[in-house]
């Protein structure tokens, strides 16, 4: 068949399924080095895989805006496609994108279902009838996250091959981002009723804001817990069931498993301060700090001793403009000073 002719049927199959942009985000999503299991999932629900890949990239996006003004500030997350937003160290940074990810793929599927986007969606667009004494309300809607959670798992967690401490710490903080997701999903309400009275009300579940959602995994970054890797007894054990289970994690001062909610790491961070490829860290020359904030963003902080520089911007503009009847208009010149500080 003739390239023009296949290129014409290829467009007058989108035109029919309507289905143009899921194929174009899918085949993005799918070209990069994936599982099997990825794969197979990459060709059976297009639609949803290209909700995944916006997911991703709204995380990566959050992971940058949360982080700013720390010495890892997320920078390169994503900009990789073979690597996405794999750290080569098992720290508190690499737990905090694995959870972010994990929450922006359950949001933005959660989202598509909810506008109906996803033809294997399980959404339900039924609504109920609820009445009580002092009131009557429907339910309506679809803003659930328990079917964006689940296509999560499903496509994040097949990258995790591996059964060692690292993939057990992956599989743990992609867990975490989902839970968070479902966790802040809430009930909304419009009232209904003569001037405005709240006889009726329609009630949906509405999901998050994501910079919510990022901000709550900001704060289980600083409250991550460090683990260790407990192996099993393998006495007694089939060769493939002993291949296929992951080491128990526990935390390394109490000795306990660490709570379903909390991130978790393997390796102590690096100071982040100086360039590093084995640590996925560009360093901090050139950042511009805060110089009055004892902050992360503070050039005390952010600097790492080294000092900093100050840069006086210059701009005039014109000012105190007034109208002078008629018909003319005149302006005062004004200069204003900025201060930058950039990192040594």
């Amino acid at each position: 068949m003739p390239r023009a002719a296949l290129v014409y049927n290829l467009l007058l199959l989108c035109v029919r399924w309507s289905r143009c942009g899921a194929l174009l985000g899918a085949n993005i999503v799918c070209a990069r080095g994936l599982t099997e299991r990825q794969r197979a999932l990459c060709h059976a629900a297009p639609a949803a895989v290209a909700a995944l890949g916006n997911g991703l990239s709204m995380a990566y996006a959050e992971c940058r805006a949360q982080l700013a003004g720390r010495r890892w500030n997320c920078s390169g997350v994503g900009d990789d496609p073979r690597l996405g937003h794999v750290l080569p160290l098992a720290t508190r940074e690499a737990a905090f994108t694995y959870a972010i990810t994990a929450a922006g793929v359950t949001h933005a599927l959660s989202e598509a279902c909810a506008r109906g986007d996803l033809p294997a969606c399980a959404c339900a667009a039924n609504r109920r009838r609820f009445s009580g004494a002092a009131e009557q309300f429907e339910y309506g809607g679809c803003g659930e996250a328990s079917f964006g959670a689940r296509f999560a798992r499903r496509f994040l967690d097949a990258r995790e091959l591996e059964a060692d401490a690292r993939a057990a710490m992956n599989l743990h903080n992609n867990r975490v981002g989902r839970k968070v997701v479902k966790e802040m999903v809430r009930r909304e309400c419009k009232c209904h009723g003569v001037s405005g009275s709240c006889a009726v009300r329609t009630c949906w579940r509405a999901l998050p804001p994501f910079p919510a959602v990022g901000a709550a995994l900001r704060d289980k970054l600083r409250r991550a817990k460090h683990v260790v890797a407990e192996e099993y007894d393998l006495r007694g054990l089939h060769a493939r069931a002993v291949a296929l289970r992951h080491p128990r994690l526990v935390v390394r001062r109490t000795g306990k498993p660490p709570r379903k909610s909390e991130l978790v790491f393997l390796a102590k961070s690096p100071q982040y301060c100086e360039p590093d490829a084995a640590a996925a860290a560009p360093g901090t020359h050139g950042r511009h700090c805060n110089r009055t904030s004892k902050g992360e963003d503070g050039c005390d902080l952010l600097c790492c001793g080294r000092g900093y520089s100050t840069v006086t911007l210059v701009r005039e503009a014109k000012c105190r403009c007034q109208f002078h009847w008629c018909c003319s208009v005149s302006c005062h010149s004004c200069v204003t000073r900025t201060d930058t500080h950039v990192c040594n």
